[in-house]
């Protein structure tokens, strides 16, 4: 039996374009049993880039993450450090969502607003 069940949909429409999509049930397992949950505030430059912390998990897997910000132009950008500069893969608007399963690395966040904040959930492997 998998360990984590989730429902994505969605309802897009603009003008003309019309179109709903919709992944019901979607499964992923875990390697371990650790949860880690943070709600970060990030910095708004490179100097001030907020570490996602990792430290209890043996390794990365399923994120939930959401942009707690209800100003539509506040985004939360992150993804992993390389030679410790954030290269942002994942990018949220204030109110936005994301789920994705998170390669091996180090994590961090950085806002265009101050104030901004992210909260995100990692399962374990």
């Amino acid at each position: 039996m998998p360990d984590i069940v989730y429902t994505v949909s969605a309802t897009v429409a603009k003008g003309a374009l019309s179109q709903a999509f919709s992944a019901a049930g979607v499964t992923a397992n875990m390697a371990a049993s650790g949860i880690s949950t943070q709600t970060i505030s990030p910095g708004t430059n490179a100097a001030t880039t907020t570490a996602i912390s990792t430290a209890t998990l043996s390794s990365v897997g399923v994120f939930f993450a959401r942009n707690l910000s209800t100003v539509s132009t506040a985004t939360v950008s992150f993804g992993q450090l390389s030679a410790g500069a954030l290269v942002p893969c994942v990018s949220l608007r204030g109110g936005e969502t994301a789920i994705g399963r998170l390669a091996a690395g180090s994590y961090a966040a950085q806002s265009n607003l101050t104030g901004t904040s992210l909260i995100i959930t990692i399962v374990e492997g």
